[in-house]
């Protein structure tokens, strides 16, 4: 667990980094945009490693039945914009389940 929380840790601190270093120079602002999709595609790693390891835990398949709510809704082309939240959720929900996990 203690190699998932680095790299949750990690995945999770490159946006902030260049949102920081943004700060001084704007062209880093697209940087940490673009860098969410690695946090996103790490995340999705993390995720299955974790699945493999506790494979009968419920909350890794809730996780993982949202992850593919939003890429379905994602592909519908729906003209509502609501779902993007849906990332910073699993993100956040994630990493919750990674680190309460003993």
């Amino acid at each position: 667990m203690n190699v998932l929380k680095t790299i949750n840790t990690l995945a999770l601190s490159i946006p902030i980094f260049f949102v920081i270093l943004g700060i001084f120079d704007n062209n880093y602002f697209l940087t940490a945009i673009v860098s969410t999709m690695a946090t996103g595609f790490l995340q999705i790693i993390i995720g299955i490693y974790f699945w493999y390891k506790n494979p009968n835990s419920i909350h890794i398949k809730v996780y993982f039945f949202l992850t593919l709510l939003f890429f379905i809704l994602v592909n519908t082309k729906i003209q509502n914009d609501w779902y993007w939240s849906i990332p910073a959720f699993l993100c956040l929900y994630l990493t919750i389940l990674i680190y309460t996990k003993k």
